[in-house]
């Protein structure tokens, strides 16, 4: 056995023997120093052994020895030609041959031992986070929309069905006055309001419309729709009510459709007084609830609130929705909401077909845009084509249910002019999006295919991310490294562009807000954590989000707010910040101490001055009455 072969065999052993007793000469003070300690000893101890038992089968095993040095001195023979047999001098030439490959052999199953156990590691990590984020959504909001979200793209179909579009010769959506549907030119000003997209007024950032705002595309207008209806108050309402009002559950698609174009374009005031104090405390309440928590808000908050404000006045609509009665009955409700406007009665019309079932998804999607004021005049422009009877019981007209599915194959206008080479509503969706809704698979609970639509918009998914300048990864990597070399300005700065890019990302944002705690700009990180807990339902991202709001509410001095956020994070899985919370409890007992001292001086010193001026005033009298 050559010696060279014998100090490759013992390297690793030693080695890691060697690492072994540097960790153990080690004596960390803190907690977590000992437990790192442990951590190292029990690895280096490990591959210390593995690679023991590599040295002892290649080197130092007699029986592997014993059969080697019988197969080296046998007398195998010679060939025909009285030369030594080609094994056996192959044989004498490499008499350690068997060492070396078992030796490299079983190093090379160590390695992959550990690799396999690495991956596997990972693999157990990710389920263990899947599991830990179906366990946040679960009994909370983030549960009810991942529920609802599926029927998103069509209840964008039923907007574009009622409120049309404006684009101008390039395609692109420019801004016009919904009482006119006419477009409005940069400083003019609009009679109603100017709107955008398919009837959006707002923009994601909260900035309302104005003539000045720029044309935007399809694909903008479609996602600038979505925001509003996901991360706006459509679908909360309708998750207040089904988990506030006992026995209520929506698990149709079509009470779905219906009921969330009523809330988009009325709220909740088709299904209560809107001036009824309960009403409006309660959502006062819940709004506040929803700012606050976001998609993490629990289902028994809601259920709480509804029970301190109970439903009690009801508008007509409302008592046939909530107490329960036929899709018919709620249809014709809704009749009774169209006192102004013939735009108001083609919408209710439609809500009603939607929610008794006359009317379906692919209806809308086959719809000319601004179809609906076509069939308006070819109705003769008489209301009381879409709903008939006395103003106190207003009912569906059942029969123009008919005409408009006959009038779909084959629309014109009040003037009998065809409209066929009109776009179609489903024009307006994204291709992928558009297919899905074709083959009626927007269904309440069903997912049937990724949003890539929505991921590229986000620039979010993995193809994307590459075409970017220096890629996701690398910018991610760059601005870690700045902020754990202590420079915040940097970090903060690629923090912030890639925020530009990847808008929905809660693992940057909280990054930026731990960036924003490490600068002082406490108010900036609260900011951004807020935005976290109102649009993540990840319970990772959510503690984390409460931890940067902790963390910056103690520098400023509020210890009672640092306290509730870091129990919130505590009780979402960062048991880490538990020393945090032991930290301002005691800060906060201090206080509470020092001011009950100083109160209980304050009342001291007052109490001797007291008596010190009746003394005083005693005196003073006396001296006046001799």
């Amino acid at each position: 056995m050559s010696e060279t072969f014998r100090n490759i065999v013992n390297f690793p052993h030693e080695a890691f023997g060697r690492a072994t007793k540097k960790i153990m000469r080690k004596q960390p003070e803190e907690w977590y120093g000992k437990m790192a300690k442990g951590v190292g000893v029990t690895a280096t101890g490990l591959f210390q052994f593995l690679f023991w038992i590599t040295k002892y089968i290649a080197l130092d095993n007699h029986v592997l020895r014993a059969g080697e040095k019988k197969l080296r001195d046998m007398q195998i023979g010679k060939d025909k030609n009285g030369q030594n047999n080609k094994l056996h001098t192959f044989m004498k030439k490499y008499p350690d041959l068997s060492s070396h490959i078992i030796y490299y052999m079983l190093i090379l199953s160590v390695i992959g031992g550990v690799k396999a156990g690495s991956e596997i590691s990972d693999v157990t990590e990710n389920i263990k986070n899947e599991r830990e984020i179906v366990k946040a959504k679960h009994g909370t909001y983030a549960e009810f929309l991942e529920r609802i979200k599926p029927i998103t793209p069509l209840l964008i179909a039923d907007l574009i069905a009622k409120e049309g579009v404006c684009v101008n010769k390039q395609g692109l959506h420019v801004v016009y006055d919904d009482a006119t549907g006419k477009p409005l030119k940069p400083g003019q000003k609009a009679k109603g309001n100017p709107t955008i997209g398919f009837g959006c007024t707002r923009l994601k950032d909260g900035r309302p419309v104005t003539s000045y705002t720029a044309p935007i595309t399809d694909d903008e207008a479609y996602e600038l729709a979505r925001h509003h209806i996901e991360t706006g108050e459509t679908y909360f309402l309708l998750y207040c009510y089904e988990k506030g009002v006992l026995g209520l559950d929506i698990d149709k698609t079509s009470h779905a459709l219906g009921l969330g174009s009523i809330f988009y374009n009325s709220g909740s005031n088709l299904i209560e007084n809107p001036n009824d104090r309960n009403h409006k405390e309660r959502f006062t309440e819940l709004r506040k609830m929803y700012k606050e928590y976001g998609y993490a808000i629990p289902d028994s908050l809601i259920v709480q609130e509804f029970a301190k404000y109970p439903v009690r006045d009801m508008c007509s609509f409302g008592e046939a929705w909530l107490s329960g009665k036929s899709e018919r009955v709620m249809g014709d409700k809704l009749g009774g909401f169209v006192k102004q406007g013939r735009g108001l009665y083609w919408r209710r019309w439609l809500e009603a077909g939607l929610i008794n079932g006359e009317i379906t998804a692919k209806m809308l999607l086959q719809c000319p845009v601004h179809g609906m004021y076509e069939f308006f005049d070819y109705m003769g422009k008489k209301k009381k084509a879409f709903f008939v009877g006395d103003a106190g019981n207003k009912h569906v007209n059942y029969v123009t249910y008919d005409v408009f599915r006959e009038w779909l194959k084959n629309p014109v206008n009040g003037k009998g002019e065809s409209l066929s080479h009109w776009k179609k509503v489903v024009d307006y969706l994204p291709d992928d999006i558009a297919n899905v809704c074709m083959n009626e698979k927007c269904e309440l609970g069903k997912r049937t295919f990724k949003w890539s639509f929505i991921a590229n918009l986000n620039k979010q998914d993995d193809t994307d991310v590459q075409k970017h300048s220096g890629g996701y990864i690398k910018l991610y990597d760059s601005a870690k490294c700045a902020y754990e070399a202590g420079d915040y300005a940097k970090a903060e700065k690629i923090y912030r562009d890639m925020l530009a890019q990847y808008p929905e990302n809660s693992l940057l944002r909280n990054d930026l807000a731990a960036t924003y705690n490490k600068l002082g700009k406490y108010e900036d990180a609260i900011e951004q954590s807020r935005e976290v807990i109102k649009h993540s339902g990840d319970k990772l991202q959510y503690s984390a989000a409460q931890y940067n709001i902790g963390f910056a509410y103690e520098q400023k001095g509020n210890l009672r707010k640092a306290l509730a956020s870091y129990k919130l994070a505590l009780a979402n899985g960062n048991k880490h910040v538990q020393k945090d919370i032991t930290r301002v409890s005691e800060k906060i007992k201090q206080g509470n101490n020092r001011k009950i001292a100083f109160n209980k001086g304050i009342k001291q010193i007052k109490q001797k001055n007291a008596k010190h001026d009746l003394l005083l005033y005693g005196k003073e009298y006396r001296g006046n009455m001799t």
